[in-house]
């Protein structure tokens, strides 16, 4: 049965890198779900410290996932509508696009957004760009924090 959850556990994790460019799949989900099955089914995680972890770097995570395009619009000059349209092009896109969705959508709805407000179009594609940097940038976060939380994983048990 052991190695059922494990199967379980490791297949979580692996899906949860999907969820890095497919908003629509909930990575951090997926890591707490195999960390759970672990708890639950095979051995339970004791330590305070391991828990305050977990929940610290899956809110970090999530503060990316959100703010990483939003605030290169902003550097870049856009507005806070272009902000909003990167974070609405990240959760909408797949569902127009496809995977690719992901990276386009923020791009198009940003490049959309400044120019009915007025901005010049080749300001608004350098804007619309800064949400492309900011998602790929986010991205690697999430990559790397979400092996940090793996790893700790494996170290804890």
């Amino acid at each position: 049965m052991s190695i059922l959850w494990w199967t379980l556990i490791i297949i979580l994790f692996i899906l949860s890198f999907i969820g890095i460019v497919l908003p629509i799949i909930p990575g951090i989900s997926l890591i707490w779900g195999g960390v759970l099955v672990y708890h639950f089914f095979i051995n339970p995680l004791a330590g305070l410290n391991f828990w305050l972890t977990f929940i610290v770097l899956t809110v970090f995570i999530i503060i990316v996932d959100y703010v990483a395009s939003s605030t290169w619009v902003k550097r870049w000059g856009g507005s806070k509508a272009g902000a909003w349209a990167a974070v609405g092009g990240m959760l909408i896109g797949p569902f127009i696009f496809g995977p690719i969705g992901v990276i386009i959508a923020p791009f198009i709805f940003v490049t959309i957004v400044e120019m009915l407000r007025g901005v010049g179009f080749s300001k608004a594609i350098k804007i619309g760009f800064a949400s492309l940097i900011g998602f790929l940038g986010g991205s690697v976060l999430k990559i790397v924090f979400q092996l940090i939380i793996i790893a700790i994983f494996f170290m804890s048990i």
